[in-house]
């Protein structure tokens, strides 16, 4: 079962829909904060996100692409993949050859994915890049396919805030649903959306 969330479990409906998910599940957890290792505030956040998911049972390890074997990931029955740069994570990930674990993880366990952890699910990266260019800037990922596990469902995290922040965002979107022949879905902060095989969900 697969979360994509805006800005992670934070409205009740996301959380109701987590907790019962997990019933009956092992209470194994894998953080990972890549796209936010490099963020001044990386600390505090992997902090308050283990004490989240601790008050549901969880008992987490923080896992780092390229610090441990991408196998270790089979030993957990939750992956959480942090926000954070999605142009790094996914550079990341390709660099440590994690893409055919996180496929397979995908098909067995949980895993929520929060802004850059959720886009990283989808067929390629090219909207959020036409979107926000200097997010690359730094990173320089030129293949831009992704793990292309979400049942071609598009989406956008952070919704009112790219509306402040990028010009014309609404307008370019429908542009780029034109070209690619498919709606993307533009999540506000506290909604998700959830897939589960073949069908799927909005939630929040």
């Amino acid at each position: 079962m697969i979360f994509l969330t805006s800005n992670g479990l934070t409205s009740e409906a996301l959380q109701n829909e987590f907790k019962t998910a997990i019933l009956n599940k092992g209470n194994h957890c894998a953080i990972i904060p890549t796209a936010m290792e490099k963020d001044k505030d990386h600390a505090q956040w992997l902090t308050q996100t283990k004490i989240n998911f601790e008050q549901y049972g969880l008992d987490c390890d923080y896992f780092y692409f390229g610090q441990q074997e991408n196998e270790k990931l089979y030993d957990y029955d939750v992956i959480y993949i942090c926000g954070g740069n999605v142009f790094y994570l996914m550079q990341m990930i390709k660099q440590c050859c994690a893409e055919e674990v996180l496929r397979k993880v995908a098909l067995e366990k949980i895993i929520v994915g929060v802004s850059a952890g959720s886009l990283i699910m989808q067929k390629d990266l090219e909207l959020i890049r036409d979107l926000i260019p200097r997010m690359n800037k730094r990173v320089k990922l030129k293949d831009l396919t992704a793990l292309d596990i979400t049942n071609n469902i598009e989406h956008l995290p952070h919704k009112t805030r790219y509306i402040g922040i990028i010009d014309a965002f609404e307008k370019r979107v429908k542009t780029y649903e034109r070209k690619v022949g498919h709606k993307v879905i533009c999540l506000e902060d506290g909604q998700g959306i959830i897939i589960d095989g073949d069908s799927h969900k909005i939630i929040g």
